[in-house]
């Protein structure tokens, strides 16, 4: 299975890192390589920042502060609850590790039920642990938005997919409803 996001190619080329945000944005397209939520659930653009998935604070990825390849776009509470976190090589031998979303596939590490991500492997485990995915905020989303497309006759979710052309339907419609007001 493909994973859920692409990154661009060839990739920008640039001294600081913070310049790469609008690439990395639309690479994630708008949404959080984590918990996979779109900027319109999750607190919006400014509720989003650029984490290091090899943390650059931990002196073995010090060399990796401006690769664009180790940007990934974060909702603030998953970046806060990553913050510099790393499995050891014990533990990533034994397959726990971050989830790579752009190397990885969600159905090869959860599956969903009424918004509960259920880990299907230790990759799995370790990020919904690490991450506080299952949060009753982020459940609760996942689930407003799920009945809010079978009410509007679409098909559920597809995790393994970006969000953002998913819930264009619910987006639109709200910009629609309040343009009418």
């Amino acid at each position: 299975m493909d994973s859920i996001f692409s990154r661009r190619s060839p990739a920008p080329s640039e001294s600081n890192y913070a310049k790469y945000r609008p690439y990395i944005r639309e690479d994630f397209r708008e949404c959080c390589a984590y918990c996979l939520m779109h900027e319109t659930y999750a607190g919006g653009e400014e509720n989003f920042e650029l984490d290091h998935f090899r943390p650059k604070s931990r002196p073995e990825f010090s060399g990796l502060i401006n690769e664009y390849a180790n940007l990934y776009y974060a909702c603030h509470p998953c970046n806060h609850q990553k913050h510099n976190h790393w499995p050891s090589e014990e533990l990533r031998a034994k397959g726990f590790q971050f989830v790579d979303t752009c190397n990885e596939s969600f159905s090869i590490h959860f599956e969903e039920d009424d918004g509960y991500w259920n880990p299907i492997s230790n990759a799995g485990r370790y990020t919904e642990e690490r991450l506080r995915l299952n949060s009753g905020h982020k459940t609760k989303i996942r689930k407003m938005i799920a009945e809010w497309l079978s009410l509007l006759g679409e098909p559920s979710i597809d995790w393994n997919r970006p969000l953002k052309s998913q819930i264009a339907i619910i987006v639109n419609l709200n910009r629609t409803e309040c343009s009418s007001e």
